[in-house]
């Protein structure tokens, strides 16, 4: 019997794929628990549809790789006369930065950064986007001017 996988299915495919299993294996396990249906000629139609949509968003989400990395987000944060940092910024001030711009808006994104940056200067971040594409942000902190 040919169906389509909904999910990955370990020793048989990833989702989406178009395979050839027993008749007995889809009837009895993969389609009662959701892991697939018959592959007939409307679902393959709506797999086609499905797969661009899926190109458009990764090719959607590759563009905005490139533009996080030639973006640079800038913070102020307070400094004494000493030139010690008061403050710093996290996971969410750089997420509600990037959402600032407009470049992400519903996507889920991660910054990825193992703790708050303290020091002036510019840093780099990793962003992870859906799909597994990760890309890096520069991140400028400068003192606040008084």
């Amino acid at each position: 019997m040919r169906i389509i996988l909904l999910q990955d299915v370990k020793g048989i495919g990833k989702k989406n794929d178009v395979k050839n299993v027993s008749d007995g294996y889809a009837r009895n396990f993969l389609m009662p628990q959701g892991l697939a249906r018959v592959a007939n000629e409307q679902s393959l139609g709506e797999l086609s549809s499905v797969k661009k949509n899926d190109e458009a968003t990764e090719e959607r989400l590759n563009r905005l790789a490139k533009l996080l990395s030639e973006r640079e987000l800038q913070f102020h944060l307070k400094v004494d006369k000493k030139g010690v940092v008061f403050g710093s910024v996290n996971k969410d001030e750089i997420l509600n930065g990037l959402r600032d711009t407009g470049l992400i808006t519903k996507d889920r994104v991660e910054v990825k950064i193992p703790k708050p940056l303290k020091e002036l200067g510019i840093h780099e971040v990793e962003i992870h986007l859906p799909k597994g594409i990760t890309t890096k942000l520069k991140i400028k902190i400068e003192a606040e001017s008084k």
